[in-house]
Formats: C-alpha cells, structure tokens, sequence
C-alpha cells in the first residue's frame, strides 16, 4: 500500500502535500471527520488491515458508529461469503458502507488491453506467456499480444506446472508436467499428497467414526468375548444404547456364522465386518460412517 502511494505520487496520479500523511499513531490527535484511511481487505482477508479493524483487533485503529468504510473492488468470485460476513461486522459496529454496486467506485487492480500492449512496445519481448488467470482470460490475453503482430508461436498458453523449455534463443511449450498443487503444511509435515488423510478427515468431520473390536480364539476362530464398540463423532453411546447393542449383537452373529478356517489371517472377517456395519449404521442414520474393525486374535 505504501509502495503504491509512492509510485502514483511520483507519476502524478496523486497530488499532496507530505504534511498531509500522519502516522496511525497520531491519528487520536485529529478530529474524526478529517482522517481518511487507505489500508488493505476489500475482500475480506483474514489478516489484512480492515478485517482488523471491524473485529477491534486493530492496535492503532477503532471503528465507531458513523465511520464510512469505501470497498474500492468489486468481489473476486470465491470471496462473496467472507466479504458479506466483514460487511455485516462493520454495519454492526453502526459503520456506513459503500460499494461498487452502488456507485462507480471500483478500481480494477488488472492491466487493460492497452496497458498489455504497452508493456510489450516497451519491452520488446520474444516470448509471451500470459499467467494468473482462467484459461479462456489468458487466452483473451494472448489475442491482444496477436492482434499486435506477435506471433502466435511464441506465445505461449500454460497449464499450471506445464514445462517451457529455452535453448539455444529457442523456446518451446512441451505438454510435460511437474505437480503444481497445493503443498499442506500439517504440523510439522508438510506434503502435497494428503487426498487420501484430508478426504479422511472430511468424512471424519461430517459423519463420525465408529470402531468395532472383536476378540477371538486365534486357534479355533471363535469369539472370546462380546465385540467392543467405540464410536466418535457419530452417536452418543448413552442415548442410542438400543442401536449399539442390536449393532453388537449381529456382529457377533457375523463372527460366530463365519467359517473361522477362511480368514487365517483375519483379513477376511475384518473386511465382512466393515462392508457390513457400514451397510447397516446406513440404514439406520443415511450416513456413512467411518468403520473401523479390529480383530485381535488371543
């Protein structure tokens, strides 16, 4: 921000006395009508400037009722739900707020077509790769440096990770990719491939877990007690005592029917177990459960 005020200071785009800019420290020294405040959020970002400032969080800066607060962009597609929730936090605090819905005040922080074509007069470039964007705007993108006579073979489309590869003065767009994804920093681990933990972790949020122990003879194959039954997250044991014991009840049926000589290595009657007790907490709840079976041979 303060970069950007330099910048259009310089190019004449803002015109100011210096005596005009005042320390956020210093602002309490000054009535509240003759403080305007230029600060970062305008979509609702977690740690930016406003979305401290709607939640008091802010060191130097209190909201009171009859500020104006000017969004200067309109929402970026994904933000809407985090924007209307700083909205409705700085109308609670009795704020008004305008928006580009109901005056000409947004500013577009993206290059125009004239501004691209610009950029490229002044530098001249070999190449072209059009980036940040979806891929029917880096299209539009490339059409603008085209419609300029840059040719089309050196203007280069990319999908995210796709390789370019310069040498010799020559570049070329392969179709080979390198993983581009999103890198997860989970405590101290930090991969790009949780799908599988993170698809767990949904499922674990939505529906619960429930955990079904069976001990048995690992000699005989037959049940040594009655098959223990953990849940989380999915019913309180206490009020749905009817629904854990017919579930303990046909599980132990499912073991003690099971012909112990084809599941050696327990496998067999895990997966029965777990095919099973997911089929039947379904048609109790319509939920899918995670089920964890667990077989310990004594």
């Amino acid at each position: 921000m303060k970069s950007n005020v330099e910048i259009a200071k310089e190019l004449g785009y803002m015109k100011f006395s210096p005596k005009l800019l005042i320390d956020l420290k210093n602002t309490k020294d000054y009535p509240d009508n003759k403080i305007v405040i230029v600060c970062t959020g305008a979509q609702g970002e977690k740690n930016a400037s406003l979305m401290r400032i709607a939640n008091g969080e802010h060191r130097f800066i209190q909201l009171i009722p009859g500020d104006t607060v000017v969004f200067s962009s309109s929402v970026i597609p994904g933000n809407e739900r985090t924007v209307q929730r700083l909205k409705d936090t700085l109308f609670r605090k009795g704020a008004e707020v305008v928006h580009y819905q109901m005056m000409d005040v947004h500013a577009g922080g993206h290059a125009k077509a004239d501004d691209v074509k610009l950029m490229i007069r002044l530098l001249n470039p070999k190449y072209f790769v059009p980036i940040e964007g979806n891929h029917f705007l880096l299209h539009y993108n490339a059409k603008v440096a085209q419609s300029m006579g840059f040719p089309k073979e050196n203007v280069f489309i990319a999908d995210n990770g796709q390789i370019m590869e310069f040498k010799n003065n020559v570049g070329i767009l392969t179709k080979n990719k390198i993983p581009a994804e999103y890198v997860f920093v989970d405590g101290l681990g930090v991969s790009d491939e949780t799908n599988i933990v993170l698809r767990d972790r949904q499922v674990l949020a939505e529906d619960g877990m429930i955990v079904v122990i069976a001990t048995v003879d690992s000699k005989t194959g037959k049940l040594v007690q009655n098959p223990d039954i953990i849940s989380r997250g999915f019913v309180f044991l206490k009020e749905n005592k009817e629904l854990i014991e017919d579930l303990r009840h046909r599980v132990k049926k499912l073991v003690v029917d099971s012909d112990p000589l084809s599941w050696a290595d327990t496998n067999y009657i895990r997966n029965k177990i777990r095919d099973y007790v997911g089929q039947f907490l379904f048609t109790k709840t319509e939920k899918r459960h995670m089920v964890l079976p667990v077989v310990i041979e004594v």
